[in-house]
């Protein structure tokens, strides 16, 4: 629990601190989460859908450049997770419209669900960092957002060397800067 509130606490403190330019968002979309296991035997993908929601913090750094961190809570079928992405953007404007492409580190912290649950034979991690990139069309106050995100960690508890579980996500949604 300590490990929680002390990324909710850093992500909280990264949306109040910035320069004068920097701008709160809201955001919303459709993901598609994939577990991969690989084993001796083989390696198997299963995918589901879901979605997420939450806020970033665009923090404009001049030249076209930004870092936007952000909390988002993120549901696909009976789990939930709490995901922190620190990302760094760079933008083209040209009147109302900016292209931006964007990467970065983001942090999931599994909060709960059956998927954490040890069923005594696999025990999942709820901590996972990954790298997520993507792109941003905006349009005055409104945008349209896709990405994906390859998780690094290896989220199987006590995995044999040869094997492991690791996570992806695609996601496409909305956004509307306050």
């Amino acid at each position: 629990m300590k490990k929680v509130l002390s990324i909710v606490a850093v992500a909280a403190m990264m949306l109040f601190v910035g320069k004068a330019n920097a701008q709160l968002s809201i955001h919303a979309g459709y993901q598609d989460f994939s577990v991969t296991s690989k084993t001796p035997l083989g390696s198997d993908t299963d995918s589901k859908g879901g979605f997420y929601v939450g806020g970033s913090y665009n923090m404009e750094a001049g030249a076209g450049l930004a870092v936007a961190p952000g909390l988002y809570f993120a549901y696909v079928e009976d789990v939930m997770d709490l995901r922190v992405p620190i990302l760094i953007n760079y933008g083209i404007s040209l009147n109302d419209v900016r292209l931006a492409l964007f990467a970065g580190p983001q942090i999931n912290f599994g909060v709960a669900g059956d998927g954490y649950k040890d069923d005594g034979l696999v025990a999942v991690n709820r901590f996972d960092l990954g790298v997520s990139f993507g792109a941003q069309l905006s349009f005055k106050n409104i945008s349209v957002e896709g990405g994906y995100t390859v998780g690094m960690l290896n989220r199987w508890k006590d995995a044999p060397s040869d094997c492991s579980v690791n996570t992806n996500q695609i996601f496409f949604g909305v956004g509307y800067a306050l």
